[in-house]
C-alpha cells in the first residue's frame, strides 16, 4: 500500500507535466509554435528561468547555523553522487556502444548518458519535495544540476563534436547552472543577518525575491511545451520500428536509475538527498541530445525520436522508480 500511495503521488506529478507537454504538441499541431518561437523559449529557460529557479532556492530558505550545516553537506553530497553517477555512466556506454555508425554511436551514448535533468527532474523535485517555506527539493536539485552542466559541457560537448578544442573552461565555468549555483550558495552561506529573521543567508528584499518566484513558477510549463513541440515534429512510428534505440532508452529509462538507486541504498544514503538523485537520474533523455546532434551534424531524426518517445515512456517508468525511492528513502 506505501509503494501504491508513492506510485500515484509520483504519477499525479508527472501527469501533471504531461497535460503541459500535451499542450506544447497542440500548439505544435496548430502552428502556435514554431522552430523559432521554440529556440526563444530554450534561450529563455536556460539563460532567465532556470537561473532565477536556482537562485531563488538558495534565497527563500532560511536556517539556523545548524540546520545549515546538515544542508550544506546533502547540498555537497548530492553534487558528488552527480559527479559519480555520470562518470559511471560514461564509462558504461563507452563499452556498450560500439556501432560503426559514428553519427548514431557518439548520439546514443549522450542520449543513455544525459537526462532531461533542468527541464523535467528540477520542476519535478520542485512538486514533489517544496513546500511554501522550505525549497529543499530545487536546492538538491540545483546541484545535481550544476554537476550535470559540468559533465554536459566537457565530456559530452567532446564526444558529440568528436573535437577536444571545443571543450572551454570558459564554457565549464560560465553556463548558466554553474553561476547561478555561485550566485545562490553566496546568497545562502552569508554571515550578514538582517532583522527580517534569523538564521544564515541574505534574506532578499519583497519585491525581488517575489520577482525571482514568480519568474522561477514559469520553470515547470515553459519546458514541458518545448517537449510537446518535439513531441509534435516526431515521427513516432519510425521510432518504434527502430527497436535498437529502444535498448538506449532502457539504459537511461531503468538501468541506469535503478543502478543509482541500488548503490545509494547500499550506502545508506536516504531522505531527500537519495530521491533527488534518483529523479536527476531518471528522468528521459534530454532536449540537449537534439540541440548538440543539430550542431555537430548528428543523427537528428533520430535525437528527436528518442527524446520524444523516452517521454513518452517515462510517464509509466518515472512513476515506478521514483515511488519506489520515495518508499525507500
Amino acid at each position: 500500500m506505501e509503494f501504491l500511495g508513492s506510485f500515484l503521488t509520483v504519477a499525479e506529478k508527472v501527469g501533471l507535466l504531461f497535460i503541459l507537454i500535451a499542450i506544447g504538441f497542440f500548439c505544435q499541431r496548430k502552428k502556435m509554435l514554431t522552430e523559432e518561437s521554440n529556440k526563444s523559449l530554450a534561450d529563455i529557460v536556460m539563460y532567465i528561468v532556470s537561473p532565477c529557479v536556482i537562485i531563488n532556492a538558495f534565497s527563500a530558505n532560511m536556517y539556523s547555523k545548524e540546520e545549515l550545516t546538515v544542508v550544506l553537506k546533502n547540498i555537497a553530497l548530492v553534487a558528488g553522487i552527480s559527479v559519480l553517477a555520470h562518470v559511471l555512466m560514461i564509462v558504461a556506454v563507452t563499452f556498450i556502444f560500439r556501432t560503426p555508425d559514428e553519427n548514431r554511436r557518439r548520439l546514443m551514448r549522450f542520449s543513455a548518458v544525459f537526462s532531461n535533468a533542468g527541464f523535467i527532474a528540477l520542476p519535478l523535485a520542485q512538486a514533489l519535495i517544496d513546500t511554501p517555506t522550505f525549497h529543499e527539493g530545487a536546492l538538491y536539485a540545483s546541484a545535481y544540476l550544476a554537476m550535470f552542466n559540468v559533465t554536459l559541457w566537457t565530456w559530452g560537448l567532446v564526444d558529440m563534436s568528436g573535437n577536444k578544442k571545443d571543450m572551454r573552461l570558459r564554457k565549464i565555468l560560465l553556463n548558466p547552472g554553474v553561476v547561478s549555483v555561485v550566485i545562490g550558495m553566496i546568497i545562502f552561506t552569508s554571515p550578514l543577518y538582517l532583522p527580517f529573521g534569523e538564521g544564515a543567508g541574505i534574506r532578499l528584499p519583497g519585491i525581488i525575491a517575489d520577482a525571482l518566484a514568480t519568474i522561477a513558477a514559469l520553470n515547470l510549463p515553459l519546458p514541458m511545451l518545448m517537449v510537446g513541440y518535439y513531441l509534435g515534429k516526431a515521427d513516432l512510428r519510425a521510432a518504434f520500428r527502430d527497436t535498437s534505440s529502444f535498448f538506449c532508452m532502457a539504459l537511461r529509462l531503468l538501468i541506469f536509475p535503478l543502478l543509482v538507486l541500488l548503490l545509494l541504498w547500499l550506502c545508506g544514503v536516504k531522505g531527500n538527498v537519495l530521491l533527488v538523485s534518483v529523479i536527476g537520474a531518471s528522468a528521459p533523455v534530454g532536449a540537449t541530445a537534439t540541440i548538440f546532434s543539430a550542431k555537430f551534424s548528428r543523427d537528428t531524426d533520430l535525437s528527436v525520436r528518442l527524446v520524444s518517445l523516452s517521454t513518452i515512456l517515462s510517464l509509466i517508468t518515472m512513476p515506478i522508480i521514483v515511488g519506489l525511492t520515495r518508499m525507500i528513502a
